[in-house]
Order: C-alpha cells, then structure tokens, then sequence
C-alpha cells in the first residue's frame, strides 16, 4: 500500500507521508527522556536483526554471502544479535515491546501481501538447503508397503489444457504425495527450447493459481513416445520418483492415424517396460479444452481487432 508509485519515477507519496506523520509525531512529543528509549530500541532491533541475517546466512551457506573481514565469525554475529536483544530489554523493557511488536507486524504484513518482489533472502538458501538434504536423507530410507505414495506423472501437455486431468490427480496427491505435470514439445531444438523458456512460468503459475501442488516440466523431442521415454527416465529426484503415468484415454483411436494408435499403444508398453503403474482418465466430451480456449480468446480478440480495423479506416 505505502509502496505505490506515482509520476514517472515511481515515486512511493504514501511511503512518504507515512514518515513525514511518524517524525511529526515524534516532534510533537517534545520530551526526548520519552522518545530516547523508543529510538534506542528501534537501533538496537536493526543491530540484532542485521547480526542474526549474517549468521542465518552463514549457517545455510548461501553462496552470495562471502565477508570479507578477516575475523568474522558467524558465532559473533549470533553473540551481537543476543545480547542486542537482551540490552532492549534491559533499557526499557515496555519499548522493547513496542519495537517488536511493529517489527512483527510489518512482517506478518508483507507475508500476508506477497510482493511479487524476489528479496534473494537467506530464508531462500536455508529452504534449499533443507529439501536438498531431506530430499538427500530419503536414499536411506528403505520402501515399505504402509509408507507407500502414489506419485504421478501426469502427460498433460500444458497443464491449462487438460485441466480436468490436473484436478482429477490432484484430489489424491494434494500435499501427500507426488505430481509432476509432463510436456513434449515436439519439433526443432532451438525453436522449442525457447517456447519452453517463455511458457513454463506461466503454466507453474497456472498451477498455483488453481492450487494444485505439482511440478511442471517439458521436454522436446522428435516425437511423441521418445519425449514420453524421456520423461518417465528423468522426471523426479532420487525416492522422488513417479511410479505412476496418468494419460488421458484415447478418444479418436478408431478414426486416427494408425502410426498414432501405435505411438499410444507403444506409450502403454513403455510404462510397463519401466515398472510403472497406468492410470487412464476417460471423459465423455473429452480432456482437451484447448480449442475451447483458443475460441474464446478470439471471441475476447475480436472486438478489439474490429476497432483497430475501424480506426485504420478512419
């Protein structure tokens, strides 16, 4: 809210006058023995919050984090965050209060809002660091028949396309288990891997829009079994593996191509061939909805191309 930006700069007016109100405030206190240990505490919270960012972005090793002073030590920087917050404490202990109090609330603040702002934090190198090693600490732990998940790879090629098949698998994986939403883009190299590079955020933020927990990944190949092979071989991570294939049921099997048919049927006996299981989802008007969507962006697009016509003519 304080951040938003006016004129050509940007510049943050709300952010502004909220600080020219908070320093009118101070001013209008007009007793510096009252306003001392409010700011002292405020000084001493950044001194503790700085030293435990040091030390927190020690601890996870995050690899832009390289002191450069001779004799740090991330147990001193731990050793100035305590004592910081003990000294607050011990000054005026109701403005310690305060100041973490508002430092709790900015924070609770801008978790709840989410800025579309990467803040390249600590917290980042920590959360990789510890699904790396669980994901590392999962080689260890030996398959058991009550600890069993089903984890899917789901062929939906764009998962917006085949959003039935996407909520279907993912009534049953949720947080549970498993889904990696998979994609063959069929084609020359170069002019697919720049496809990928310009969609595959937009598709991760389908998915999180529709809160579906899944991975997204493609793969571009010559055809539609070879991706599917390469898919099954390289999707997951260590015990993270799908042992499940989700595709959609042929519709047109009797009408098709018969190198098609084959290429399904073929898809089939490789998931056998890798030791997965088969799941096929058949629906009576069918899954793909893409030229549903590409319908009705027309629809969207046409009165705006009938006004650019208009305005050529004119």
């Amino acid at each position: 809210f304080f951040g938003k930006g006016y004129g050509k700069n940007e510049e943050p007016i709300r952010g502004y006058m909220l600080t020219y109100i908070i320093a009118v405030g101070f001013i209008l206190i007009a007793e510096l023995n009252t306003i001392a240990p409010i700011i002292s505490n405020f000084f001493l919270c950044s001194y503790a919050l700085i030293n435990f960012s040091c030390f927190h972005a020690s601890i996870t090793n995050s690899p832009g984090w390289r002191p450069s002073f001779r004799y740090y030590s991330k147990w001193a920087a731990l050793f100035g965050a305590v004592i910081s917050v003990v000294i607050m404490f011990l000054l005026t202990w109701w403005a310690a209060l305060i100041a973490i109090g508002i430092i709790v609330f900015l924070l609770g603040y801008v978790l709840y809002k989410k800025p579309e702002v990467n803040w390249g934090s600590s917290v980042q190198a920590g959360s990789y660091n510890l699904a790396l090693n669980y994901s590392v600490g999962l080689n260890e732990v030996n398959e058991h028949i009550k600890n069993y998940r089903p984890q899917c790879l789901v062929l939906t090629g764009p998962p917006n396309f085949r959003p039935a098949l996407v909520d279907f698998v993912g009534t049953f994986t949720k947080n549970l288990s498993l889904m990696i939403c998979g994609n063959v883009l069929i084609g020359p190299c170069k002019q697919k891997m720049s496809e990928s590079r310009l969609t595959s955020n937009g598709h991760i933020k389908w998915l999180t829009k529709r809160k579906i927990k899944a991975f997204y990944t493609d793969v571009v190949a010559d055809d539609l079994r070879s991706g599917v092979k390469t898919l099954m071989q390289a999707s997951g991570l260590g015990k993270m593996k799908p042992n499940i294939l989700v595709i959609g049921y042929k519709k047109n099997w009797q009408t098709a191509h018969p190198r098609m048919v084959e290429e399904y049927t073929g898809i089939l006996h490789d998931a056998f061939d890798f030791k997965y299981g088969i799941c096929l989802m058949r629906m009576k008007e069918g899954l793909n909805v893409s030229r549903m969507l590409q319908a009705h962006s027309k629809c969207l697009l046409r009165p705006h191309l009938q006004a650019l016509h208009q305005l050529r003519l004119w």
